[in-house]
């Protein structure tokens, strides 16, 4: 795979890796642990998120000029490598639920932006003047393709190591992960109102502060609207529902005293989703779930005080277990980080001769008289430059705009309209035991059959690996999920590993099939594998409006939903959109290595990331339409987004391919 590449690739992309592990690990919880602790609403989480995402994309265009005018590209990615540790610790930290824990989450989440801006963009740059001699220069699209396949190996391991950690912190208290748990544990902390006596009475630490409101229907919707504010009923249910999740969980530790009375599975999940509102299902279980005895009274508080027993539950599953395995996969960051900073020093001496910008390389060419890889542009050669990649980075907008919708709201689909409990067959596809054999079977069918990245087959290794994955896959089998029968508890998070998983499967069959193409003299310019890639990116969300058909609206239901779909949907939909996004990314950060002017390499990557952030913002936006649309015209919106930017890229094809050229 690197035989005809130089060695910085393999250090650079390892770099990369460590530092995209980290950071996707902290992408995969950041929306849940902000609703879990904070119990803040959807439309505040995803103005967060989308600043956020904003910042850590828009940043690297600062980054780069400070890389092009003043630091170099490897003293700024090392001051970037440090800035991030310095926010991640500060997540890692155990904080309240106030205003102090606010103040350090931002800031950490500022500080790791910043960071990021100094070091992504301008280890992108330094891949690219790997490629600027004459030797290497045909091998810069599979370059960005080997880099962005790195990239996407961290991104695999992170969702599976977020939620390993989430499971065995709340496996110690012989817990198990439940999503409506934090919801309801918030809800007890909100303002009520009493539809009847509209009354309005605010319970947080046993503190109870009651306002009477006049008789009036203006005041009552007001209070709806409010945040924090639910209605009496609703917070009645929420107790109960909390009481419930509380006795199956001990139920589950095995804490409670009398066999008859525990609550099963089958019992709770009618109480948990779906059936919580009909009142002969919630009847049939309502003596028993109030009459149930606790071994240890001291811990969680009689039952038979649900307010008590609720509180005393709920922070001991959200606050003392869910929280805190948030700030240690946050932890996991910080030394995913250590790692890239050793493998980017320890190697120095691959990229040394070219951590150089455009100014150092006219300097070193003055002074030796001769240096032909060095390329000197007209002004009007530079302008038309910039103005194509100007049109790219404004289509990538609504692409980015449309896809990391994976961390925000296709999340909160997973969460509240996806079945949680699978198959234990099924279960391979989410577990790393399962994929990894996989992974291992698929790259020795293509050793054996094609060969990697266009290489010649090879295939004795290639049926060593077949056969070293198909045993992976039949352990897995025969020992682990063979005598499971009962079904397997899956988190949210869990489904954002699916797409780079999908990347690094296919990585090689694009790689191929564009190696073959241009073979042929018959591979498509960058810029038409981007438009392609719009179009693309559009049947994914097809796939989504197809699955939302039939389901109630977010602001309709409380909680889970009471209709459920599969979780091949979310699994279709990465797919559709993994295809989409390796004829747009990997061929956008070559598309820009090869048109930026040279003296703005840094500047340009940044740019691309800058358009990045853009649409990364817009995902905070259309995140607060979340609880405001129907789900099949939410994902219809960024359908008619990504179809839009197609028409668009074609219509100034020729511009783009001219600067191209």
């Amino acid at each position: 795979m690197f035989k005809e590449h130089p060695k910085g690739l393999l250090v650079l992309a390892l770099t990369n890796m460590g530092e995209r592990f980290g950071y996707y690990t902290m992408l995969a919880i950041l929306a849940l642990y902000m609703q879990a602790k904070f119990g803040l609403s959807s439309s505040a989480t995803s103005l967060i998120y989308g600043t956020f995402l904003s910042l850590v994309y828009f940043l690297p265009l600062i980054g780069g000029l400070v890389a092009d005018k003043v630091l170099g590209y490897g003293r700024t990615i090392l001051l970037g490598i440090l800035v991030m540790f310095l926010g991640y610790i500060l997540l890692a930290l155990p904080s309240n639920a106030d205003n102090t824990g606010k103040i350090m989450m931002f800031s950490a989440l500022a500080l790791i932006s910043i960071g990021t801006g100094f070091f992504k963009g301008n280890l992108q740059a330094l891949l690219g003047n790997l490629y600027e001699s004459a030797m290497y220069k045909g091998k810069r699209d599979m370059a960005f393709s080997i880099f962005y396949m790195f990239i996407n190996i961290g991104a695999f391991f992170a969702p599976s190591a977020a939620d390993s950690i989430n499971n065995a912190v709340l496996a110690k208290e012989n817990f198990i992960y439940d999503a409506s748990i934090p919801k309801n544990y918030v809800s007890l902390n909100d303002s009520v109102v009493d539809k009847n006596t509209f009354t309005i009475a605010i319970f947080q630490k046993n503190t109870i502060n009651i306002k009477t409101l006049k008789d009036s229907t203006n005041l009552i919707d007001k209070a709806k609207k409010k945040k924090g504010i639910i209605f009496q009923e609703d917070r009645d249910n929420a107790l109960f529902k909390l009481k419930a999740a509380g006795l199956y969980q001990l139920t589950i530790a095995k804490m409670i005293t009398l066999p008859a009375q525990m609550v099963s599975k089958e019992e709770y999940e009618l109480l948990e989703s779906r059936k919580v509102g009909d009142k002969p299902a919630k009847d049939a279980l309502k003596e028993k779930i109030n009459n149930v005895q606790i071994i240890d009274t001291k811990l969680f508080g009689d039952p038979n005080n649900p307010e008590k027993f609720a509180t005393n539950f709920g922070e001991k599953y959200v606050v003392q277990s869910l929280t805190k395995s948030y700030n240690i996969a946050f932890g996991v960051a910080c030394i995913s980080l250590i790692i890239s900073v050793l493998i980017f020093l320890l190697f120095r001496k691959t990229w040394k001769n070219v951590d150089k910008t455009h100014k150092q390389q006219l300097k070193d060419a003055k002074d030796s008289g001769i240096n032909s890889d060095v390329v000197i542009l007209t002004p009007a050669q530079i302008k038309e430059r910039v103005i194509a990649l100007l049109l790219v980075f404004f289509v990538v907008i609504f692409f980015w705009m449309s896809f990391h919708q994976n961390g925000l709201c296709m999340t909160f689909f997973a969460r509240d309209y996806t079945v949680s409990y699978i198959s234990p067959l099924h279960s391979m596809i989410f577990s790393l035991f399962g994929i990894i054999p996989f992974i291992v079977f698929a790259y020795g069918i293509y050793l054996a059959t094609m060969g990697l990245f266009g290489n010649k087959r090879k295939p004795v290794p290639g049926i060593i690996l077949t056969l070293i994955g198909l045993t992976g896959l039949l352990a897995y089998y025969f020992f682990v999920i063979k005598d499971i029968t009962n079904t397997i508890k899956i988190t949210p998070q869990i489904f954002q590993q699916f797409n780079p998983l999908f990347i690094v499967l296919l990585t090689p069959i694009f790689v191929a099939f564009f190696t073959y193409l241009n073979v042929k003299q018959k591979e498509p310019s960058a810029p038409k594998k981007i438009g392609y890639g719009m179009v693309v990116a559009a049947l994914g969300f097809v796939v989504l409006m197809v699955a939302s058909i039939g389901l109630p609206n977010p602001s309709e239901i409380k909680g889970v939903s009471e209709t459920l779909v599969s979780t091949n949907w979310l699994i279709g939909t990465y797919f559709v959109l993994t295809l989409a996004e390796l004829l747009l990314s990997p061929m956008g950060l070559s598309f820009v290595a090869k048109v930026a002017p040279p003296q703005y390499k840094g500047m340009m990557q940044g740019g691309w990331l800058a358009a990045t952030a853009i649409g990364s913002y817009l995902v905070g936006v259309l995140g607060t339409f979340w609880e405001k649309l129907p789900l099949y015209m939410f994902w219809g919106t960024l359908v008619i987004c990504c179809l839009l930017s197609a028409i668009f890229i074609f219509s100034v094809m020729k511009r783009l391919e001219k600067a191209t050229n």
